[in-house]
């Protein structure tokens, strides 16, 4: 064993989450990226009632099936391609053995049997976090040049020349690490340090030079803008800045609430050009955005030269609706020949489900047909105005509220209600330019010619979010929509979910914009943007 490195345990469920762990054996050495704790100088214990559990779980059809194979097959191609022996035997020695890869050692452990009867704690073969501890009570007594009791001597297993430093087990279970703790076993959890989540946009406090250059010229360049703003992060292509603050306060502003709402203080870094660019198209949206979120998810909406829109935020912001509003009148304009939706919550549920496709899809495209009944009664003049006398009179047409003589609600005197209209109208829209498909029939197509929306993508796992983002197709152009803090999915995370995937793997490239809502966007009711709030906040109680 090179030097005196520290020693881990590894429990199975630090396998699952983190197969990269064991190193692959084709040359490629990918690691776990910002690990909370460093393991590349280290003498990595597996027990082997970690691989017997990894065992039961490779035939599974989910994410922790995949993961225990990926697992599996490294530790053998490590055992095999680095020792005289097969997995299968190592079992059965009674010391495991220790296998170097670069600076790191690694021992598949099995448990001595006079090692367990030197001790009080035997728990059965089908205890597998027993086991586990079992282990780590092995390698932390062999680390001791004394006998354990007044007969036995210690076992030469791998571990007997590791570091002084008490040998730690590397569990995320927390059950386990009580027990664990019991028995005087130290441990730690293992993760990944995520950076924070990218959101396609940022404020720029800029000198006042540089907001009038951009306001008269609607654009600045890169090299402009570096040298102005040297503590700037790096712009991303298609990544949107809001210049909305002065460095000096003695500067009057210099957009004025005209051009504020206008959002002539909103650009977007054009990599081609290699400047910073005015919104083009987000003043053409059919309907006028409500706030500078909108503005630049409407512009990324309609730039033709974007073909992917990765949109995140609270709920209630507009991710859907502005989604379908665009899909409805992109069809109409012949910029596409229709729109079809992925509904990537369905988790497929169909086959239990009565009716025909349509049928059985309509529940899940029901928050689609929802943007479109919102956008027919803001815009078609005749809805709105009978929905304003619906508000003022009710049903009635006298001027007075629909009561009869008891007063009681009378009938609706008009045939068909505001509402029935509407629906006929989203229905005669949809059937004209959308239509929809499970995710199970979405593999294997592309949608040339055709805008796709994979709604709530947050609940598609990394295997399949990467299935559903090759769908596009010639002329295509797909927006990915969803928000991580509603994820419904099992084993999905807030860091771990088809959104945050596509959002790393579609990162800084010209025919991809994405951008985040922010809570204060929310634009559905008072009430949900309070509860965004909140839950940002970590507030699950009312402030005092």
């Amino acid at each position: 064993m090179k030097g005196n490195y520290p020693v881990y345990v590894v429990d199975t469920n630090i396998l699952v989450d983190y197969p990269d762990l064991i190193p692959s054996m084709d040359g490629m050495k990918r690691r776990p990226e910002n690990p909370t704790i460093d393991l590349s100088k280290a003498h990595i214990v597996i027990p082997s009632a970690v691989t017997r559990e990894l065992s039961s779980f490779k035939n599974e059809k989910s994410d922790r099936g995949k993961a225990a194979r990926l697992a599996l097959g490294r530790i053998r191609a490590l055992v095999e391609g680095r020792t005289e022996h097969s997995l299968d035997d190592i079992y059965k020695m009674a010391d495991g053995t220790e296998i170097e890869v670069g600076e790191q050692t690694f021992t598949i452990l099995p448990v001595h049997k006079n090692f367990k009867s030197a001790l009080p704690f035997a728990p059965s073969e089908t205890d597998m976090d027993g086991q586990i501890i079992l282990a780590a009570l092995t390698v932390e007594f062999n680390r001791l040049s004394k006998p354990i009791d007044g007969t036995a001597t210690t076992l030469e297993v791998g571990c007997a020349k590791c570091s002084e430093d008490k040998v730690v087990l590397l569990t995320n279970d927390n059950g386990l690490a009580i027990r664990a703790y019991e028995r005087g076993i130290k441990t730690s959890r293992y993760s990944q340090s995520r950076p924070e989540p990218y959101t396609g946009r940022r404020k720029v406090k800029a000198p006042r030079s540089l907001c009038l250059e951009f306001y008269n010229c609607s654009r600045i360049e890169r090299a402009e803008f570096e040298a102005e703003l040297e503590n700037e992060p790096k712009l991303v292509a298609n990544e949107f800045i809001e210049l909305d603050e002065i460095l000096n306060p003695e500067y009057a502003a210099i957009f004025d609430e005209i051009a504020k709402d206008r959002f002539q203080n909103v650009g977007r870094y054009d990599a081609e050009e290699d400047a910073i660019v005015s919104l083009r198209y987000a003043l053409d949206f059919p309907v006028y955005p409500r706030n500078v979120g909108q503005a630049i998810y409407a512009e990324a909406l309609m730039d033709p030269n974007i073909s992917a829109v990765v949109c995140t935020g609270p709920a209630g912001s507009g991710k859907t609706f502005m989604a379908t509003v665009f899909g409805y009148h992109a069809c109409r304009d012949g910029d596409f020949i229709g729109v079809t939706v992925v509904p990537c919550e369905n988790q497929g549920r169909l086959g239990a489900l009565p009716g025909d496709l349509d049928e059985k899809m309509d529940p899940d495209v029901q928050p689609l047909k929802n943007a479109l009944r919102n956008y027919l009664l803001m815009t078609s003049a005749k809805l709105s105005k009978a929905l304003q006398a619906h508000q003022k009179f009710g049903a009635g047409k006298s001027g007075k509220k629909a009561r009869n003589a008891a007063g009681e609600d009378d009938e609706p005197i008009e045939k068909g209600s505001i509402k029935s209209k509407t629906e006929n109208q989203v229905n005669l829209i949809w059937d004209n330019w959308f239509s929809s498909v499970p995710i199970e029939n979405a593999r294997g197509r592309d949608f040339s010619y055709e805008l796709a929306i994979y709604d709530e993508f947050q609940d598609q796992n990394i295997s399949q979010a990467d299935t559903l983002i090759k769908r596009i197709g010639a002329n295509g152009k797909i927006i990915l929509t969803g928000d991580i803090r509603q994820i419904h999915a099992p084993y999905l995370d807030a860091a771990n979910n088809g959104l945050v995937y596509a959002s790393s793997l579609l990162k800084d490239h010209p025919m991809v914009a994405q951008v985040c809502f922010t809570e204060e966007e929310v634009i559905r009711h008072q009430l949900v943007k309070m509860v965004a709030k909140r839950q940002k906040d970590g507030l699950m109680t009312p402030p005092q």
